[in-house]
């Protein structure tokens, strides 16, 4: 399957997506530990991840017109911004 295709995950990775641009970390703690987090086994998961990904892909290209091209020079961009400078705060829940 594609990572760009919806699954039964997409509802949960919407949820944690809106609650990662609300700055809602409570909320975000939530939807993970209802989809596999901590206490969970890691196959559900590893789902959610998977549903993530495929709908920040689908963000990603929709933000910039659906150029997979200009998609890619965004991400290459945050990645070379994120090596020179990574967090030195631990995320919620560390």
């Amino acid at each position: 399957m594609p990572l760009t295709e919806p699954t039964a995950k997409t509802l949960a990775a919407a949820g944690l997506i809106r609650a990662g641009l609300a700055d809602d970390a409570h909320a975000g703690v939530l939807i993970i530990q209802q989809n596999g987090g901590r206490d969970a086994n890691a196959a559900e998961l590893e789902k959610l991840l998977i549903a993530v990904t495929a709908l920040s892909v689908r963000v990603l290209l929709s933000a910039n017109g659906w150029n997979v091209d200009e998609a890619l020079a965004v991400i290459e961009q945050w990645t070379e911004q994120y090596a020179k400078h990574p967090a030195t705060q631990p995320g919620p829940g560390a």
